[in-house]
């Protein structure tokens, strides 16, 4: 009888000590991550024509944009590229509509938020529709470094322009604090190696030209 219960007891205890599956975290598997999305309205690189008319110098222009899995807000941040003026809004839909100005030069890209997660989506660019203009200006450069894995960097950068008359491009690279001028009035579009030091932050700049002078300017900023 002694033996049974000791017997027993022996079973109870390694009950108890096994553990569950429940206590053991339950692997994330990407279930709680932000999502990719994309831009989709105004057109990239092009003249919106869709707003809707808001007196004589403004159009009202509804942005769109993919849904991002997860995401619970998104914020959209437009530029103009003209003034330098810079609109931040937000938005807990795939949609938000903004009042601007006519005949004008915009950048926006979309932010979409989860908890303290953030995924940012590419930059576009586009023209509000407003009077005939003789000439546009080139919308900024889009600038991508790629790492050549030997201490140096592939940087390169490609504008488009609605007339077709893009001339040349200035360059300047540097230490985010001391710009240098690499490349002046060049039609080349890239620089095959930059050297750079582990843990600097530079800065790329990139002045694009037409014919008729008319430029644009875009930053990037990269660390390795």
């Amino acid at each position: 009888m002694k033996t049974a219960i000791k017997l027993f007891i022996g079973l109870i205890l390694l009950s108890s000590c096994g553990g569950s599956d429940s206590d053991s975290p339950e692997p994330n598997n990407g279930t709680n991550e932000l999502g990719d999305f994309n831009l989709i309205f105004p057109d990239n690189n092009l003249v919106c024509t869709e707003g809707t008319d808001v007196g004589t110098s403004e159009t009202s222009i509804e942005f769109l944009w993919s849904t991002a899995k997860n995401a619970t807000s998104y914020e959209i941040q437009i530029t103009n590229q003209d003034s330098g003026n810079v609109i931040n809004t937000s938005s807990t839909t795939t949609e938000k509509t903004v009042t601007l100005p006519k005949n004008t030069q915009f950048s926006w890209t979309v932010t979409a938020i989860f908890g303290d997660q953030s995924k940012k989506s590419e930059q576009w660019n586009f023209y509000s529709e407003g009077i005939a203009v003789d000439n546009y200006a080139p919308f900024p450069a889009n600038i991508t470094i790629e790492d050549n894995n030997d201490n140096t960097v592939k940087i390169s950068w490609t504008a488009e322009d609605l007339d077709n008359d893009l001339k040349n491009y200035d360059v300047y690279v540097g230490k985010s604090d001391n710009l240098e001028l690499l490349l002046e009035n060049t039609e080349d579009t890239s620089i095959n190696s930059y050297a750079i030091t582990s843990g600097t932050e530079y800065t790329v700049k990139v002045i694009s030209r037409d014919n008729n002078n008319n430029t644009s300017t875009s930053l990037k900023v990269f660390e390795y």
